[in-house]
């Protein structure tokens, strides 16, 4: 198989449980791994690139794993407090946060929603609608945020 490339949304504000969100992810992408018989090596772990929230978690995951790692945001991700994350490859479309969604779920083959708010909801309905609901390529958890 060629590259297999794990979407990651959620939470971009740091305000919840990070251990249960960190097991959470790592549960969901060692399945996505499984399912798809993919070998670490050709593993992307993509997501927003801020570095912060379940994008950092998520990130520092597929580091630890030696997975490849793809941020794909807005010029606005440039320009936040939090920073962003050293990842292997950089995808930068349009200017405002939300502008670079469908390139991101043109780019990924499942995704992985943990929490989140509006943009994560919304980025899985596009999801959906490009798989046609096929839902052993969407995992999906419930966080609590405690902003």
């Amino acid at each position: 198989m060629t590259n297999l490339k794990i979407g990651v949304v959620g939470y971009s504000r740091p305000q919840f449980d990070q251990e249960k969100a960190t097991e959470m992810l790592k549960k969901g992408i060692a399945q996505f791994m499984e399912q798809f018989n993919a070998a670490k090596p050709n593993v992307e772990i993509v997501s927003g690139l801020t570095n912060v929230g379940i994008p950092k978690l998520a990130y520092e995951i597929a580091v630890a794993e030696s997975l490849t790692t793809v941020g794909i945001s807005a010029e606005e991700a440039l320009k936040v407090s939090c920073g962003i994350f050293a990842v292997d490859k950089q995808i930068i479309e349009g200017k405002n946060f939300g502008d670079e969604s469908q390139t991101f779920i043109d780019y990924i083959d499942c995704l992985i929603r943990v929490g989140g708010g509006e943009q994560s909801h919304e980025e899985v309905k596009m999801f959906q609608e490009k798989t046609q609901n096929k839902q052993q390529l969407l995992l999906e958890y419930e966080l609590e945020f405690l902003g």
